[in-house]
Formats: structure tokens, C-alpha cells, sequence
């Protein structure tokens, strides 16, 4: 019976979870009330906690220079700063008074599935992961909200299944190609 399941059913795979600002956002749609609260020109910086947005205790936050905005909203000439929307030309003509946060807001599950001996011994690893994740930028000059654009994926579900048709051999033999190609 135990090799008919695969043990897959017994809950003996692996299962990992990954979350960025969770403790501020548990949906998508959360990030979005948060999000379509902030209110270029008004809302301040010491605002912004208050909405989720805390730039010193949630993790992983970018905090960019005006530099970094150029880069941002300018990656390898692509675009010319005229053709930048006014918010943006205004916070990058203020240099030193421009900076942005970007926040990655996320979560998501992985979850191993599939047989338990094929993936204990390397033959066939399935991964799927559920979730969501977002990308907030939020441009600052003189202390206030002066540009934001939200991006993300409200619904992840990706499938992920890694085949290795020799099991714990397949990297033996990539690991002794590696080190005669060093040799040659």
C-alpha cells in the first residue's frame, strides 16, 4: 500500500513558504487598498507606516538615490527624460531631494509533490507554488509622495518538474565533466 501512495499522500515531501511584508499584507488585494490609499503630492512619508509601507521595519525594502530613480525610469537610454511623466523629471531635477523605496510585498507556497522515493533520490523532483507577489515604487521628494506604480502577479500557480533520468548519478556525472574540462 505504502508504495502504491508514494508516500506523496503522507505529507513527507518538502513544503516551504516564502513571505516578504507579510505582516502587513496577507492578499493581493490588501496591497492594492494599501496602494490606491497613497495619494501623490499629499501623503507624507511619515504616512506611509501607517498604510503598510514602513520603510524601517519591513524587510527588504530598496531605498534608491536620484540616481537610482534615473536607472530606474531610464534603464540604458531606452527612454529620454523628456518623454518621462512630470513627476518623475520634477524629483530627478531635485537631485539630492528625489529618492524612491521599492517594496516587494509576497507570499508564496512551494510545495513538493509526486513520488517520495523518486524525489528522495533525485530522479524527479514537482514543485508547485501558489501565491502572490507585487512591486511597489513609491518616488519621494521633499518628504512627500510625488510618483508611485504598482506591478505584480496577483495569482501565482507555477509548476515546476525537474526530471533527472540518473538520479543522484546525473550530478556525478556534471560534476566530473566540469572538473576534466578544467584539465583540457
Amino acid at each position: 500500500m505504502l508504495s502504491l501512495v508514494g508516500c506523496g499522500g503522507l505529507g513527507l515531501l518538502p513544503h516551504d513558504v516564502h513571505l516578504t511584508s507579510a505582516q502587513n499584507f496577507q492578499t493581493y488585494d490588501q496591497v492594492t487598498v494599501a496602494y490606491t490609499d497613497i495619494v501623490p503630492g499629499q501623503t507624507r512619508m511619515s504616512d506611509l507606516p501607517k498604510l503598510g509601507f514602513d520603510t524601517v521595519t519591513t524587510p527588504n525594502v530598496e531605498i534608491l538615490s536620484y540616481l537610482g530613480v534615473i536607472e530606474r525610469f531610464m534603464p540604458r537610454n531606452s527612454m529620454t527624460f523628456d518623454r518621462l511623466a512630470a513627476p518623475v523629471q520634477a524629483c530627478i531635477e531635485a537631485q539630492d531631494r528625489c529618492s524612491a523605496f521599492v517594496f516587494h510585498p509576497q507570499h508564496v507556497e512551494s510545495r513538493r509533490l509526486g513520488n517520495f522515493f523518486l524525489d528522495l533520490f533525485g530522479f524527479e523532483r514537482e514543485t508547485y507554488d501558489t501565491g502572490w507577489s507585487a512591486e511597489i515604487v513609491l518616488l519621494m521628494q521633499d518628504g512627500h509622495v510625488a510618483y508611485k506604480l504598482m506591478s505584480g502577479r496577483p495569482r501565482i500557480e507555477d509548476m515546476h518538474d525537474t526530471i533527472q533520468p540518473l538520479g543522484p548519478l546525473q550530478d556525478i556525472g556534471n560534476t566530473a565533466v566540469q572538473a576534466a574540462s578544467r584539465f583540457l
